[in-house]
């Protein structure tokens, strides 16, 4: 869901702000059969899109930013108040509906350049050529010029041009998974969700240390929580554009209202003829309906970390589910044929243990784990194989041993696969059916997550 502020990737459809910071997940999108046929594709949006209740009235100091961010759009000539609208679900969140019917390859929203806020611009700040100048190692360097724009010109309160825009950001991000308590953070207590938080925050910390030791006047400008918020603002809005065949980052204000679903519903693009960024229609949509953007197929642990959100049912209309597992895989240090089958370990630049993101699919990363267990459980002859040629060529990596290497080899490699599922399940302190079991029995703790 948007937040007043909008969010076009923070708070989003397939979860719902709460005040401890807690996400609703919903089913999103998936595939199969319903007790009257209907795919559960269909029955999914549909709960989706009934989630959404309206406020019945909105607060009038909230009102007064609304008007004043949409009147400022329509005055810079942006092309939207015909066919859509904002609406309100709760103090924090909003989203776009259709204010009239919208036909199919319609443009519903028309964002012209001067509004948008670019990675250039945040250069073109004084404290984006020192960053620029020193030639630092940034995390995320696209969105941290965006967020030195952000925070500089925000500063600047009404004399800013985006002030409005502004104003209607979320003042908290508490959905977000960096922003927990420790107690929130509990409830992963056994995923690897946990490492991945931790080395965001990490990141951050070490960003804004790096630019304010070469630009110390930025601490003026903001603390290192406010660096964070706006790191997340950037994270869970911005859009990859074009802008006269500059490849580039944008925040385009009021596109990024628009919440999450998939399959996807629009469509959006810079289009350098109009000089502006828009959305368009890919089918029919009914007047009140409200009007959606595709994320993106991605696992669940990147909705949550960049997003603050996590879809229940993560599947695609074909069954496929994106969600992955981080595998850590790493060759034993018993094993006496370790140091040769290091020779074939260390060639992507891992020499211990390596980490793949899996999840239930023929697809490369997958074929990477297979290979890599291969290698390690190989004894001498299969190492022989495999260092050797063989009818399909030498392997450069252990994660290129794509076929099988023996029928032993191969029974060994998928006993390990498994043993290693099995243990990074015991890392979780309950059970999923202990859960669900107590999630029936209490459906308020559903709103956790």
């Amino acid at each position: 869901m948007a937040s007043f502020g909008g969010g076009r990737k923070a708070p989003s459809s397939s979860r719902g702000l709460l005040p401890n910071g807690g996400v609703v997940t919903t089913s999103s999108s998936s595939k199969g059969s319903h007790e009257d046929d209907a795919p559960s594709s269909v029955m999914s949006t549909a709960a989706d899109r009934a989630k959404f209740r309206e406020l019945e009235q909105l607060d009038p100091d909230e009102q007064a930013k609304e008007k004043a961010f949409v009147d400022w759009l329509l005055t810079s000539r942006a092309k939207f108040a015909e066919c859509v609208e904002l609406r309100a679900y709760d103090d924090e969140v909003r989203g776009v509906h259709a204010a009239r019917d919208v036909r199919p390859e319609e443009v519903v929203i028309e964002i012209p350049l001067e509004c948008l806020i670019t990675v250039e611009m945040g250069k073109a700040t004084d404290v984006g050529r020192a960053v620029l100048a020193a030639d630092l190692e940034l995390d995320a360097p696209k969105h941290v010029f965006l967020m030195l724009f952000l925070l500089t010109d925000r500063a600047r309160g009404a004399a800013s041009p985006f002030h409005t825009y502004y104003a209607m950001l979320p003042s908290t991000l508490s959905n977000m998974p960096v922003f927990w308590t420790p107690e929130e953070l509990a409830r992963l207590e056994g995923s690897y969700l946990l490492h991945q938080i931790e080395d965001r925050k990490r990141a951050i910390s070490n960003d804004y240390e790096a630019i304010t030791a070469c630009y110390p006047a930025f601490r003026e400008v903001a603390t290192l929580d406010e660096f964070k918020w706006a790191r997340m603002c950037v994270c869970s809005r911005n859009f990859g554009v074009v802008v006269d065949g500059v490849r580039t980052s944008a925040l385009v204000p009021y596109a990024d209202m628009l919440n999450h679903l998939r399959p996807r519903e629009t469509k959006w693009t810079y289009d350098n003829a109009r000089r502006a960024f828009t959305i368009t229609a890919l089918q029919p949509i009914k007047r009140g309906d409200q009007i959606y953007d595709s994320y993106g197929q991605k696992c669940n642990h990147r909705f949550l970390l960049n997003y603050g959100f996590a879809v229940e049912d993560n599947r695609e209309p074909d069954g496929f589910c994106p969600n992955e597992v981080s595998m850590q895989i790493a060759l034993r240090a018993d094993d006496p044929l370790a140091p040769r089958k290091q020779l074939l370990w260390i060639r992507d630049g891992s020499v211990d243990a390596k980490r793949v993101r899996v999840c239930a699919a023929d697809n490369e990363n997958f074929r990477a784990v297979l290979s890599l267990f291969r290698v390690v459980v190989a004894d001498d002859d299969d190492l022989e194989r495999v260092l050797g040629q063989n009818p399909h060529g030498s392997y450069r990596t252990a994660a290129d041993v794509h076929f099988p290497v023996s029928l032993a080899n191969e029974v060994r490699a998928l006993h390990a696969l498994h043993q290693t599922c099995e243990a990074m399940l015991s890392a979780y302190p309950r059970t999923l059916e202990e859960d669900l079991r107590d999630l029936a029995a209490d459906p308020a703790e559903t709103k956790l997550f």
